[in-house]
């Protein structure tokens, strides 16, 4: 696992470059410029003085290792900062403007309160989709508009992505359409201002919805066949009759 792909660092690439190299290794490593050698002492027998100076690299070092219970995460802290690798495609660790106060008890406290829009940003703060989506589908119907006013621009994108994220295989369609129509209608103006930012995440929630419409469409289909034959089969039977 590579934990920096910073290029001013030592050994990050995988490949020298072969101008680079020199009979001593790498020329950008062990290069000692004329200028300092001006001022460095002259040492019996040699051509050109040296005072030991060289040019080196910062290297990236990792401290510490943990593994989760499960097995299934670990994560590993270096000089670059924490990193955290998992089996999962859904364990997204990726916080923003983490703080003491943002943590995941905050969440179900403030759930509990009936916070709903505080809960929501902390969770989004988190980048956690088990947390998003039990904020998501606690929050009563009838106070979507008002938790999705409490939404700002830097979490917009990340609510689209969960909302159809979340609506994919869930079964409360009505409830998760209700969430993107408001969405649309509370900040619509400003992601049209902004599309190029929030295109990726609008067309993630078209694409459920309209999963969604298809299916619909073709189990209402079937139902009315089923009742157009069901009518038909009654009108013939009281014909006879």
């Amino acid at each position: 696992f590579q934990i920096s792909f910073n290029r001013s660092l030592d050994g990050i690439l995988d490949e020298l470059n072969s101008k680079n190299l020199g009979d001593g290794g790498p020329i950008d490593v062990n290069d000692a410029s004329a200028d300092e050698a001006d001022f460095s002492a002259n040492l019996p027998g040699a051509k050109r003085g040296d005072d030991g100076s060289r040019k080196t690299r910062v290297e990236v070092m990792t401290s510490q290792v943990a593994f989760s219970s499960t097995g299934r995460e670990w994560a590993a802290v270096s000089t670059e900062g924490l990193h955290v690798y998992s089996l999962d495609e859904d364990m997204i660790f990726d916080p923003i403007a983490l703080t003491q106060e943002i943590t995941p008890g905050a969440v179900q406290s403030n759930l509990q309160a009936g916070n709903h829009g505080i809960a929501l940003l902390i969770s989004l703060n988190l980048n956690e989709v088990v947390l998003v989506k039990q904020v998501l589908e606690e929050t009563p119907f009838a106070s979507i508009p008002h938790v999705v006013k409490t939404i700002g621009p830097e979490h917009l994108e990340r609510l689209m992505q969960y909302t159809s994220k979340c609506m994919q295989n869930s079964p409360h369609l009505e409830f998760y359409v209700q969430w993107c129509l408001e969405i649309l209608k509370t900040h619509g103006q400003y992601m049209d201002k902004h599309r190029n930012s929030y295109m990726r995440a609008f067309r993630a929630m078209h694409r459920s919805v309209h999963i969604h419409q298809n299916e619909l469409k073709r189990v209402c289909d079937e139902n009315r066949y089923t009742l157009d034959f069901m009518e038909d089969q009654t009108q013939i039977i009281l014909d006879r009759s």
